[in-house]
């Protein structure tokens, strides 16, 4: 037979995970103004988590990327990282931006 103790030891437990807040990873995207060795300023685009976002940032220079022709080319470095929805302070990188296609 089943002890009382462990039927509430059992019911306590379940109760905690029911309770307890599921934290879940909370994804958002970035768009950054990137120099390469082929296509010098450009700006290209990242979903990350929010937590990692520096980390990521920081590993971007020495990136390599593809052309559409399948060419392999390097990000030199990184000007600025900003939210998808949010605006570049420098103007240059404004400017950039509004070229670049969805």
């Amino acid at each position: 037979m089943i002890s009382f103790n462990r039927i509430a030891t059992l019911g306590a437990m379940l109760l905690f995970f029911l309770v307890t807040p599921v934290q879940a990873a909370s994804y958002q995207e970035y768009k950054c103004h990137v120099v390469s060795s082929k296509k010098g300023d450009q700006v290209i685009f990242y979903r990350w988590k929010t937590a990692d976002f520096k980390l990521k940032m920081a590993g971007i220079p020495g990136r390599q990327l593809s052309d559409a022709k399948g060419k392999k080319y390097f990000v030199k470095d990184v000007r600025e990282c900003v939210l998808l929805s949010e605006d570049f302070s420098s103007e240059e990188s404004q400017r950039i931006d509004e070229r670049t296609l969805r």
